[in-house]
């Protein structure tokens, strides 16, 4: 019998604030094609396609030169970006009542779903997770049932992150452990377009790390 087809969609930013910034930032350098292969059965399903949905912070160069290191590495595994955008927004402080401008990253909601409505549609998936547990995504799995019913929904969530809203949309939730991190790096070099790239200072851990003598 032929496998399960599942397709995973991950939000970037959600990923990142959830583990990565702080729980686990020495896992920033994180293969998310591994991660996703760890998230099912083997024997039973198999992974067609992983994108990677985030946005480039273009007001801060060193932030974005890591950034497109990462998106690039991630391409050398299959990995599929589709990137939205930031937006210049005007706020007003609660406490002072000043007017301060912020970034307000875009467009990452549309395309996950878009993105996951479209693959449904033309029949690329048997099963789709979403890493995320962005409760604006809710809708997304309501619309999915509606249009191909024999398909199923999956939330993957960091440990430690509640996601109530959109796990009750999906058919099933299944938590991403400390392990599934830690075993799912990248190299510490990999090569892109002819040109080798090394991963940013502090986003492995050490063991992971070469040591290069001069």
């Amino acid at each position: 019998m032929s496998k399960i087809r599942v397709n995973v969609y991950i939000d970037g930013f959600n990923l990142y604030h959830s583990a990565l910034q702080h729980t686990y930032p020495e896992c920033r350098w994180l293969n998310l094609l591994e991660l996703a292969k760890r998230m099912i059965n083997p024997k039973t399903e198999e992974i067609q396609t992983v994108y990677y949905f985030s946005a480039i912070t273009t007001w801060n160069p060193n932030r974005a030169k890591k950034h497109l290191l990462y998106i690039h590495a991630l391409r050398t595994v299959g990995v599929k970006d589709i990137l939205g955008k930031f937006t210049i927004r005007d706020r007003k402080c609660p406490k002072c009542l000043a007017l301060y401008q912020s970034h307000e990253e875009k467009k990452t909601d549309i395309n996950i779903a878009i993105t996951l409505l479209g693959d449904a549609v033309l029949d690329k998936f048997d099963t789709a997770l979403i890493l995320s547990g962005d409760s604006d995504l809710a809708p997304v799995s309501t619309k999915l049932r509606q249009l191909c019913p024999g398909k199923k929904i999956g939330i993957i969530i960091p440990k430690g992150q509640l996601a109530v809203h959109i796990k009750q949309h999906a058919d099933f939730f299944k938590t991403i452990q400390a392990k599934d991190f830690k075993k799912s790096l990248l190299p510490e070099q990999v090569t892109y377009n002819g040109k080798l790239i090394t991963a940013p200072t502090n986003w492995l851990p050490k063991s992971n790390i070469k040591t290069i003598e001069a």
